[in-house]
């Protein structure tokens, strides 16, 4: 990584994004994907601005399907009817979340045209297959009108010449009007779908107008003559009018098709009905792309290609190309994956159960490291030559010319410090901890949250001081278990202190985790201490996060139990007697709050 401090490194970045839409994201292996609570993105390690646009509007759209869709939706076996219903609702939720967050609405049209600038989005052919034509109109229209992403409109008025040419006239019309519901009729995702349905029936209606215009029509009759007399719903009135508005005056084509004006108004100068001069000469841009006449057996071919589109047969949803774009191959991979912040089943009983018991001896701490604090910032009093209170003792030196005789107490700022403490849940914390006499203390994860608590107990009352908590591992070697967060208070989180030892050390993926915890806190100073009985799993990622760290301005301090962890930490102690682990963890936060 060319910048290889934290504040903009990828993964930070990622969790920071992930944290604000309040979804989890996990960053770590070869390629993106979604489970449909966490975002997976690729541990990237480069600093290619390309790739991160990429990835930030990934992660917008991701999270706006976590936040706004309905994954329970059945869609049955017809692929059209599930892609054009996710057409759909990829619109709405980002015309949603667009709402909530307005910068997404620039990230992602940005993600769209490089999209369309690689040749991955690009426009529709008559020759294309008829539900890949219908599909990418209904995409590409959508995000040029409604999201604004006005890259897309030259593909948009390509593709609407394709799906003139091989729709009927009345398909088309009513499509648009179809269409133009979208968003404000469309309130969640099993609105689109039911949109998509409607977008199909009218399809099956338009084709069996057609059909028996076709077979009541005169075998003579010229083209024109049908149109003419053919049922006023054929054209696109009748059932299904009030979903529909004239295309000369759709909104919807305003952006994408500005040619559609004048396209109307030349129909009407061509129809024999309007008396116009290019009445007799019909002129060669009206519906130019409308096939002369579409037989029966046309007619039923077109349907049954729509309602049969298989998965091949459509161009690739657009953020599944978007996946691709981020694959990396191994080279590339970071060794550490960031973990995600996994909440751990709560004990409430229990919680409370050591929040009583530490509640006294923390409270005394607290008094006595803010008595330390305070004493701290007030400093020996300076001489000035101004002030209300003069030291008599310096009196004797006015006649020298010394008018410095007035004393001034300064003080100092508070500490305004983050301190985020990682605590070891591996097996090994379940094995039995002893004092210095050999007698059993209990196992070694319990001591740890135990203090732990009363440490940060004895913390968040100090004001300036943000204290946090995160064990790890979490359920897997992927994540970690958040006990308290930056910013939020002990006593409503104590049942996540019931806590029971299990998994490796990814001591890792913990700091990184911590780290960019710390970055969005606006306390100057930021101090990652790491709480463990046991080496790292990765030695060499432990050492490049804790670098990295150092040249962000984060400081790390280790505390081995009964281990010397001082070959890891620039700052370490080691704690022998766990009957002191208490009383240690005290000094050191005394020492990190009053010596910068």
């Amino acid at each position: 990584m060319k910048d290889r401090t934290l504040n903009r490194a990828f993964p930070i970045v990622a969790a920071a994004i992930g944290q604000r839409f309040g979804i989890k994201v996990r960053v770590g292996g070869d390629q993106a994907y979604t489970t449909g609570d966490a975002i997976q993105l690729p541990g990237y390690d480069g600093d290619d601005p390309d790739y991160k646009d990429y990835a930030w509007g990934l992660l917008a759209h991701e999270a706006f399907h976590i936040r706004h869709s309905d994954f329970s939706i059945d869609y049955g076996r017809s692929v059209i009817r599930r892609r054009l219903c996710g057409a759909i609702e990829d619109v709405r939720i980002e015309h949603e979340g667009a709402r909530e967050f307005p910068g997404t609405r620039l990230t992602i049209r940005r993600t769209i045209e490089k999209m369309i600038a690689q040749g991955k989005f690009k426009a529709h052919t008559e020759l294309d297959h008829p539900g890949d034509i219908l599909h990418g109109y209904v995409l590409k229209s959508l995000r040029a009108r409604v999201l604004g992403q006005t890259a897309l409109a030259p593909l948009v008025t390509e593709s609407e010449k394709a799906l003139k040419a091989r729709f009927p006239k009345g398909a088309v019309i009513r499509l648009k009007g179809l269409l133009s519901e979208v968003p404000e009729g469309l309130t969640c995702e099993r609105d689109c779908l039911s949109l998509a349905d409607q977008i199909l029936e009218m399809i099956e209606d338009e084709v069996r107008k057609e059909k028996e215009a076709e077979a009541t029509s005169p075998a003579s009759g010229s083209d024109s003559d049908r149109d003419d007399g053919a049922d006023p719903e054929a054209s696109g009135g009748g059932a299904g009018e009030e979903n529909c508005r004239p295309e000369s005056g759709n909104d919807e084509t305003v952006d994408t098709n500005p040619d559609d004006g004048q396209a109307a108004q030349d129909t009407d100068r061509a129809s024999p009905a309007s008396g116009g001069a290019g009445s007799e000469q019909p002129n060669p841009d009206d519906d130019g792309l409308q096939p002369a006449g579409i037989d029966t057996a046309a007619l039923e071919t077109l349907l049954q290609q729509i309602l049969g589109t298989e998965e091949d047969d459509l161009e690739q949803d657009v953020f599944e190309a978007v996946k691709e774009a981020l694959r990396i191959d191994d080279a590339q991979v970071a060794p550490v994956c960031l973990p995600s912040g996994d909440d751990p089943r709560r004990n409430e009983a229990m919680g409370l159960a050591l929040h009583r018991k530490v509640l006294g001896e923390s409270g005394k701490i607290r008094a006595a490291l803010q008595g330390v604090v305070q004493s701290h910032r007030r400093n020996r009093p300076i001489r000035k030559r101004c002030g209300q209170r003069i030291d008599s003792g310096q009196l004797h030196r006015l006649p020298a010319g010394e008018t410095r005789v007035f004393l001034r107490q300064a003080h100092k700022v508070n500490p305004n410090t983050a301190i985020h403490l990682l605590v070891d849940r591996s097996d090994s914390m379940e094995y039995q901890a002893h004092d210095t006499a050999g007698r059993a203390m209990g196992a070694r994860m319990p001591l740890a949250l135990d203090a732990s608590m009363a440490l940060a107990l004895a913390l968040e009352g100090i004001p300036g001081v943000n204290p946090a908590i995160t064990a790890f591992p979490g359920g897997d070697e992927r994540s970690v278990y958040t006990v308290l967060r930056h910013g939020e208070k002990l006593r409503p989180n104590v049942g996540a202190f019931a806590l029971t030892p299990g998994g490796s050390t990814p001591m890792a993926e913990a700091i990184w985790y911590a780290a960019a915890s710390l970055c969005p806190c606006r306390e100057p100073r930021k101090v990652v201490m790491v709480l463990t009985d046991g080496q790292p799993d990765d030695r060499l990622s432990t050492l490049d996060i804790l670098a990295r760290c150092q040249r962000s301005g984060i400081e790390t301090v280790g505390i081995g139990l009964g281990i010397d962890v001082s070959h890891l930490y620039p700052k370490s102690i080691v704690i022998n007697d766990l009957g002191e682990l208490r009383a240690r963890l005290f000094e050191l936060a005394k020492d990190l709050l009053i010596n910068p």
